[in-house]
């Protein structure tokens, strides 16, 4: 499927979804953030699929929002509407059913900074940048930043990095745990997508089970997780996922 903005390839239960506006770094206006929310949310509700792949074409995932559509450009309706959906829209990503990896190359910041953190793995290239960079114009951090920024570094560095707009370089950005890993350029897409078929080979249900207990983990106690788990796990284990996989590994 491609839209204007935007396109997507299936790989099997895989999605690769890529921002195709490499001229303006992958900015988002209405050209490729609307493509983007409806295709991600007709993914989330596709049961053939398994693993979300969220990228950037050219050399940059994604700087935010188009400056040009901002200053003396601002229409305040035109930017609540483009939020309200935005905040769905990461909603869904994060707490949604599919497993979401985001590839980062080059420039990831502001709105797009948000959008990388918002997955359940993000993985750059050694070139990548990541900035806050809200600070830099006078705005205050949006598209999730300040949860995703807080649920991955703590309260203390989330701070530093939203307070000062400072370009953190892959290396940095995995040694303060912002990424899960660094890859060469070159290598990138076929390292994600490696990923990303193995993942899919899992049971779905499961899939998205253990990404939902995971995400409840932060806001419960011990015993509320350990009922969850008592709960879902019975579930699983009478699934015809569950016995297939057993039968598999006796072959």
């Amino acid at each position: 499927m491609t839209e204007r903005g935007f396109d997507v390839q299936r790989f099997g239960a895989v999605a690769r979804c890529s921002l195709n506006c490499p001229e303006k770094m992958n900015a988002l206006s209405r050209e490729t953030g609307e493509p983007m929310v409806n295709a991600v949310r007709e993914l989330m509700a596709d049961e053939t699929v398994a693993v979300i792949i969220l990228r950037g074409e050219g050399d940059n995932f994604c700087t935010g929002s188009d400056l040009a559509l901002l200053g003396d450009n601002l229409d305040p309706a035109v930017l609540c509407d483009m939020m309200k959906r935005m905040n769905a829209f990461l909603f869904d990503l994060h707490q949604g059913p599919k497993i979401v990896i985001t590839e980062v190359d080059g420039y990831a910041v502001g709105g797009g900074l948000g959008l990388a953190l918002a997955s359940d793995i993000t993985i750059a290239t050694d070139q990548a940048k990541f900035c806050c960079g809200f600070i830099r114009i006078g705005a205050v951090p949006d598209m999730g930043a300040t949860y995703f920024l807080t649920e991955r570094l703590g309260m203390v560095k989330a701070k530093e990095v939203a307070l000062t707009g400072d370009i953190i370089d892959a290396p940095a950005a995995l040694a303060m745990g912002l990424i899960n890993r660094v890859v060469p350029r070159e290598a990138i897409s076929e390292e994600v997508m490696k990923l990303a078929t193995r993942i899919a080979k899992a049971s779905p249900e499961a899939l998205a089970l253990t990404k939902r207990n995971l995400n409840r983990s932060r806001h419960i106690d011990l015993q509320t997780a350990l009922d969850l788990e008592s709960h879902m796990q019975p579930l699983m284990l009478l699934s015809d996922d569950h016995k297939a996989a057993i039968k598999k590994l006796f072959r």
